[in-house]
């Protein structure tokens, strides 16, 4: 995105803020971004981690939707969105609207996971399959990644880019992913996906793994770039 000082910069679906603070930092001291989400609890979260960051001054949230963004034509200089998509029913209009709202040359940004690139390890092939399976469809479209650059063909951008960011976590630094798959499990035994018993089997195998150093999880997100044509 590469904000720059004293930019006006729009981040949808701006959740928590844990992004949003990172652009401010970058844009202040005389620009600004706008947080918008649909949530009010996740967005007065952004003010508080803004306040407490030190660019609450710069941030300005905003309860919409982002496929009916509430300003007008060429308000920003860069618009993004960071894993919104694959949540959203016509994730086009999103891109549009963010389109519609930023300036003439001005950059367009999304990055989004393919969920069914999904990787880990250790546990039993069969069980992992129908768990992450059952994982990516919960969500409104789980494999959003491979479709975000033809979304931003479809959008009109020039200079459309499109490249590969993979994740990968062996477990060493913090227990965020082990957690995660762990939750994933439980979604998937609630769901009738898995059974108790592969429940505890595969989950006491990511446990063993994690203490002995094999655990791994890998995922393939995609980042899509456009400007809106001049």
């Amino acid at each position: 995105l590469a904000p720059r000082a004293n930019e006006i910069i729009i981040d949808v679906g701006a959740g928590s803020g844990a992004i949003t603070v990172d652009i401010a930092r970058a844009v202040a001291p005389g620009g600004r971004v706008f947080a918008v989400d649909p949530s009010a609890g996740l967005l007065e979260r952004a003010r508080a981690v803004s306040h407490d960051a030190g660019v609450g001054h710069i941030v300005d949230t905003r309860v919409a939707d982002g496929r009916s963004l509430p300003f007008g034509l060429a308000a920003f200089d860069a618009a993004f969105c960071h894993w919104v998509l694959l949540h959203v029913e016509r994730p086009g209009a999103v891109i549009a609207e963010m389109k519609r709202v930023t300036r003439r040359g001005g950059r367009v940004l999304s990055v989004e996971a393919d969920w069914e690139t999904a990787m880990v390890q250790p546990g039993d092939t069969a069980i992992t399959r129908r768990i992450l399976n059952h994982s990516t469809d919960r969500n409104v479209d789980g494999w959003i990644g491979r479709r975000l650059a033809g979304l931003y063909d479809a959008a009109g951008f020039s200079a459309v880019t499109f490249e590969p960011i993979v994740l990968i976590d062996r477990g060493r630094e913090d227990r965020a992913w082990l957690e995660y798959m762990l939750g994933r499990a439980e979604i998937a035994l609630q769901a009738g996906r898995i059974v108790r018993d592969e429940h505890t089997s595969w989950t006491s195998a990511l446990e063993e793994g994690f203490a002995a150093g094999t655990f791994f999880f890998g995922l393939t997100q995609f980042i899509a770039f456009g400007r809106v044509p001049e």
